[in-house]
């Protein structure tokens, strides 16, 4: 079947030669998503939709992620030539011999945060005192416990239950939870419910969601097809937020059980989490290193990292395109 399958791939390939003269063959390139197809993704989605990854000679595979898919994992496995996660996660499989590396990172600004509702009057960290707030292990919860420790709230001075129900807060059983605020807030908020989100990345918590990574094997193999991959997608990025109804309609056709108003309401909050004045001057998905090694911090003091990783061979810069003006 392998063989088979190859030749199939090859013949497919030399008769598209014939036929386009001084075409080439794609690469075959499959990426791993950190969760299930929504609009996070559009700007891997519109740069396949849009041709960008079949221009730049990539045969792209977008691939979702879910409760029991690890990109970090597949990729190091060589299952996936890309992922995308947190910077958190990626560190955290460096830690444990993955050897994986950022040649991008898409979210400038970082979801995740506490989520209440409004009328709760918790609008700074320092709000929390005395309230019942839900978590679970993860991201959000390393992120939250560093941004009350930098406003001085210790978690003695909170009501902590242990739970990944958004519904919890709706119903009023806690006061605040843990969560994503692009998705969890706005799911509230169009049921009626308004909310209020304190973001650690407004409090002096730094890191990068959306990463771009693959195995340090792939840099040093094929430097040329990691270059065109990350520019095509900075390009999707670019086109997905310049068109948000058309992306909108693209992704939930894929998809078809999303809320096509909730993701339209999404799209729209995430485009002040890509760009920023940096991304303004450098180009979507452009990343700062210091905010990597920040990020190390954060987990060696929140997030259970104990083993000593070498933060310098954990991101690349070199695969960023340089904006022209």
């Amino acid at each position: 079947m392998r063989i088979r399958s190859l030749f199939f791939s090859l013949s497919t390939c030399l008769a598209g030669l014939m036929a386009a003269g001084p075409a080439f063959c794609a690469d075959a390139v499959s990426l791993r998503l950190p969760w299930f197809l929504n609009v996070q993704s559009a700007g891997y989605v519109m740069a396949k939709e849009k041709g960008f990854y079949d221009k730049a000679g990539l045969d792209v595979t977008i691939m979702p992620g879910g409760p029991n898919l690890n990109s970090t994992a597949l990729v190091a496995s060589g299952a996936n030539t890309f992922g995308t996660s947190d910077v958190g996660q990626i560190l955290l499989g460096d830690a444990n011999g993955m050897d994986l590396v950022v040649v991008a990172a898409c979210f400038q600004r970082h979801p995740a945060g506490v989520i209440s509702l409004a009328k709760s009057g918790i609008h700074s960290p320092a709000d929390l005192k005395g309230k019942t707030l839900a978590y679970t292990e993860g991201g959000p919860w390393t992120l939250t416990k560093a941004m009350l420790a930098k406003a001085g709230v210790d978690l003695s001075q909170l009501k902590l239950v242990v739970s990944p129900s958004i519904e919890l807060v709706a119903n009023g059983s806690v006061d605040a939870e843990t969560g994503f605020v692009i998705n969890e807030a706005v799911a509230l908020n169009l049921k009626g419910m308004k909310t209020s989100a304190l973001l650690p990345s407004d409090y002096g918590v730094r890191t990068y969601a959306e990463a771009i990574f693959a195995s340090r094997k792939t840099l040093e193999t094929k430097p040329d097809m990691v270059k065109r991959f990350v520019a095509s997608t900075q390009a999707g990025y670019d086109y997905a937020y310049a068109h948000q109804d058309e992306t909108v309609k693209a992704i939930t056709a894929l998809n078809p059980q999303l809320d096509p108003r909730q993701q339209a309401a999404q799209l729209a909050m995430q485009e002040s989490y890509i760009y920023t004045d940096y991304t303004r001057k450098h180009g979507a998905c452009a990343f700062e290193p210091v905010v990597i090694s920040e990020t190390a911090k954060t987990l060696r003091d929140f997030g259970g990292l104990s083993k000593e990783i070498d933060v310098a061979k954990t991101y690349s810069t070199d695969f960023i395109p340089e904006k022209t003006p």
